[in-house]
């Protein structure tokens, strides 16, 4: 994105906007209840949790991604902004929502959640935490923004 006022203004929600992270125990009866049709209305359309979520998150980081599973329903249902990518010819939507850091509360953590579409059906296949220089990169190397959101945490429940 060439735009440095609409990065620099995404920054800024990304900033202003961390909310608290909804942090689950890591089990599969906390997972359905978080994804009890294994799907989630975004801003984008209705997204489908690919089926491997639930193992990926135990196994991806050495289980760094167990704590992940509200996180990530927050991120799809309300994310701050979504962006495309294309990697190795695959198209795919990033969502990215930032969330409050209890352990230093001037650094927001960043949560991005990867979505492809496959036959007509958007998937998400994957949900990491991130640094602020890669969620940098991610918006600034994105050529147009496929949502932005307009209300902050106060102005708006969810």
């Amino acid at each position: 994105m060439e735009n440095s006022e609409a990065v620099t203004r995404i920054i800024s929600k990304l900033d202003l906007w961390a909310v608290p992270m909804d942090v689950r125990e890591f089990n599969r009866q906390e997972y359905r209840e978080v994804f009890p049709q294994g799907t989630v209305k975004t801003p984008i359309g209705e997204v489908k949790i690919g089926k491997n979520q639930f193992e990926k998150m135990a196994e991806k980081d050495n289980g760094k991604r167990r704590c992940l599973i509200g996180a990530m329903r927050q991120t799809l249902a309300d994310p701050i902004i979504i962006v495309p990518e294309e990697k190795y010819g695959r198209k795919a939507y990033l969502f990215i929502k930032s969330f409050k850091n209890i352990q230093d509360t001037q650094k927001p953590d960043f949560i991005m959640s990867v979505v492809v579409t496959i036959d007509g059906t958007k998937i998400a296949i994957s949900t990491y935490k991130r640094k602020r220089r890669e969620v940098v990169n991610k918006i600034k190397m994105a050529g147009v923004i496929a949502y932005e959101k307009t209300m902050g945490p106060t102005e708006r429940t969810g």
